[in-house]
């Protein structure tokens, strides 16, 4: 199958004593606005700004690859050059799938900065199950680039 890429659509300031993305009432992520479907490549690059220790991308979504699903999701950069991966809902309607991703960081005017290697969910079973599928010890990037960051691509399939 084809994999696909989004590009998140701009980037949110967050101190990174607070420890946790934004969660409406009904426990969902909030996201700036509703992302665009990619191809290949990323348009209207955000211009950074300042920021304490951390950054989050949210991926609102849903996503969708074969039989899997994903949806409010969120990357979150840290400047010690880590980055931590939360998706609150990932389904397969077939079961015994996984999600797979690539994540790569972009500066202002569109540059590649840094592109991770692929992360995988648990699997996906039984059918129609979601799960909460969190990554916080396998996403490494130079923290030096840090302070260039400033848009975030997902590339997927399942």
């Amino acid at each position: 199958m084809a994999e696909k890429s989004y590009a998140a659509p701009e980037t949110q300031p967050r101190a990174a004593q607070d420890g946790a993305p934004h969660v409406d009432g009904g426990g969902h992520i909030h996201a700036p606005t509703d992302g665009i479907v990619l191809s290949e490549s990323i348009h209207d690059p955000v211009d950074a700004e300042p920021r304490g220790g951390a950054i989050d991308f949210f991926f609102s979504g849903p996503f969708f690859a074969g039989d899997c699903k994903l949806a409010a999701a969120t990357l979150t950069a840290f400047s010690d050059g880590t980055a931590h991966w939360r998706a609150n809902t990932v389904m397969s309607t077939s079961g015994d799938d996984s999600w797979l991703a690539t994540f790569e960081f972009f500066d202002r005017n569109g540059l590649s900065l840094w592109r991770f290697g692929r992360i995988s969910s648990p699997s996906l079973s039984p059918p129609h199950a979601v799960i909460t599928w969190v990554s916080a010890n396998q996403l490494f990037y130079h923290a030096h680039l840090f302070p260039q960051i400033a848009r975030v691509s997902m590339t997927y399939r399942c």
